[in-house]
């Protein structure tokens, strides 16, 4: 007969005997939660973002700066518009080009969200040389998926995670009143082929606004995808405002972005334009300061609803 049959043992268990008789259970209890936080990080990441939206600097240097430094670190409105912005959309008349995007680099030395520039009536033949040689391939190299209308022009579209930005350049492929019928058919062929974005944003410089919305050929292609078409932001006039075009109640959001820089004829008030996406739904918190100074304040709030 064994001696030892039917004794418990009292020899202590050593650390590597309790590693390999908790080891599976651990794990059993440690793989579900670690998934679930990489999901969850992941989904955030992929459908909680932002950007910020503005135009017409030139030469207002010391403005613009503030209004970076805003971007960069939220004084006001954070919850609503978040830590870090994705990119940022300047829509025109960020001449001279060379010196307001040297102050873009310096002040996003470290962690730098995209550039995405449009092209505004102040615009010269070397700020249109540098986007295209300097700032354009920036961009392109950093999304998704990027389409150029024309190497003559700087229409152009991206998509950046559930989202395609749809640049137009109405002083070469597009006119001003957006009739030219092969930059037309590209701006329907843009839409209609972003199949997997929840929302369309349109930047132009210019605002226009025709009449009867309904029949004029730039409009009609926005209004036939008026679900898909979150909103149709713009400069130029230098002073904030928002409505929805044609319909005050089931248009697509237009956004006169202000000023960033530029003091001009203006509403003597420096504007940052925030969106924030999560999933398929859209806020913008719009901030602003007096001309010259760093007081930002919440301004606006909205929700970018469809019809």
């Amino acid at each position: 007969m064994n001696p030892s049959a039917g004794k418990v043992s009292t020899t202590p268990l050593t650390k590597s005997s309790q590693r390999r008789e908790w080891s599976p259970l651990f794990l059993i209890w440690l793989i579900p939660l670690v998934s679930g936080i990489l999901f969850s990080s992941s989904t955030w990441a992929q459908h909680q973002w932002s950007f910020a939206a503005i135009s017409d600097i030139q030469s207002g240097f010391s403005s613009y700066q503030n209004v970076l430094n805003e971007i960069k670190n939220p004084t006001v409105g954070r919850e609503d518009r978040g830590e870090m912005v994705d990119f940022v959309l300047v829509l025109g008349d960020l001449s001279p080009v060379v010196t307001n995007y040297s102050i873009f680099e310096r002040t996003f030395e470290n962690r730098r969200p995209l550039f995405a520039p449009a092209r505004g009536n102040h615009e010269n033949k070397r700020d249109l040389d540098f986007i295209e040689k300097k700032v354009l391939p920036a961009t392109a190299a950093s999304v998704q998926s990027w389409n150029r209308f024309s190497k003559s022009g700087l229409s152009y579209w991206f998509d950046w995670k559930n989202a395609r930005l749809i640049i137009l350049d109405q002083y070469a492929d597009f006119r001003r009143s957006g009739a030219d019928p092969r930059a037309l058919q590209w701006l329907s062929q843009a839409v209609e082929s972003a199949h997997s974005a929840e929302h369309v944003f349109v930047g132009i410089h210019e605002p226009f606004f025709p009449w009867d919305a309904e029949q004029d050929p730039f409009w009609s292609i926005l209004l036939k995808h008026r679900t898909r078409v979150r909103a149709l932001f713009f400069g130029h006039i230098h002073i904030y405002h928002r409505t929805r075009f044609p319909d005050l109640l089931e248009g697509i959001h237009v956004i006169n972005l202000g000023n960033a820089g530029q003091k001009t004829h203006s509403d003597l008030r420096q504007t940052i334009v925030c969106v924030s996406v999560d999933g398929r739904s859209a806020r913008v918190t719009t901030v602003q300061t007096p001309d010259g100074q760093n007081k930002f304040r919440v301004a606006d709030g909205f929700h970018l609803k469809g019809p």
